[in-house]
């Protein structure tokens, strides 16, 4: 796999349409949940984190969160195998890389629409707020495993921790997506089966800490629990992405064996 060839099939994840409505229908959804709780209309008398409340918890983004990252690129492989592209692409890089370059491009396209949103809606935040603090610090994250660290950077370490769990999660229902790409090669199933998953995973694992749906804003947890702690959600979800591109590898290859 060349570097062109690796660029160019990001080019077409990033530099795409459907990746520029997702992610401003996500960043749509969180600066409207901020008019709602009129934000722009407390800059310097709310903190940080207190302002990220508004967001995060009452744009009604989280039970959707998982439809984001797949429309940019997650149906490309079906996309490719049902136009005949893939036989075409095979030929020329093998499919060895051509397996590495989609994995590739499709969890960086699902980690950018979550991440970018994110930032934006993080840094401005950080310009609207003041600094968090101990005393200003609110009761959401009493008893979190927030708690210890919300005065960090004036609520800047906790934005910064959620950012890196938002593009994990952005990269890991990206690749489930093209993991199920693999076994139907239909984009609608490959947008609406994740989602179904997803769903069916938060009303079967409610008020459990291996609930996917809680990994995205990591809000729960207490000091000194593992299960729950952010080391925890990383190390979570970096076994989604490695299941899910075992599952991609032993996919791509049952699908083009033949081809």
């Amino acid at each position: 796999m060349t570097i062109y060839e690796l660029e160019t099939d990001n080019n077409r994840a990033l530099l795409s349409y459907r990746f520029l409505i997702a992610c401003g229908l996500a960043l749509f959804l969180f600066v409207r949940a901020m008019i709602s709780y009129n934000a722009f209309d407390l800059v310097d008398r709310q903190d940080r984190l207190m302002l990220l409340t508004a967001p995060m918890s009452l744009s009604g983004f989280t039970p959707f969160a998982v439809l984001f990252p797949l429309i940019p690129y997650a149906t490309s492989f079906s996309d490719e195998f049902n136009s005949g592209y893939t036989k075409y692409i095979i030929t020329r890089i093998g499919v060895k890389q051509y397996t590495k370059k989609k994995i590739l491009s499709v969890g960086l396209s699902g980690a950018l629409t979550i991440g970018i949103p994110f930032l934006i809606i993080f840094v401005m935040i950080a310009f609207l707020g003041v600094p968090t603090t101990a005393a200003n610090m609110s009761d959401f994250y009493c008893g979190t495993k927030w708690e210890p660290y919300v005065a960090i950077w004036g609520g800047n370490f906790v934005m910064s921790a959620k950012l890196v769990l938002g593009l994990l999660f952005g990269c890991v229902w990206a690749l489930v997506g093209l993991a199920i790409s693999t076994v139907v090669t239909n984009r609608y199933v490959v947008i609406i089966g994740p989602f179904i998953l997803y769903q069916a995973l938060w009303r079967l694992l409610a008020n459990t800490n291996i609930n996917p749906l809680y990994m995205l804003r990591g809000d729960f947890g207490t000091p000194g629990q593992f299960t729950g702690s952010y080391v925890y959600i990383l190390l979570y979800q970096a076994i989604w992405i490695i299941l899910a591109c075992v599952a991609i590898v032993f996919g791509i290859r049952r699908r083009l064996k033949n081809v």
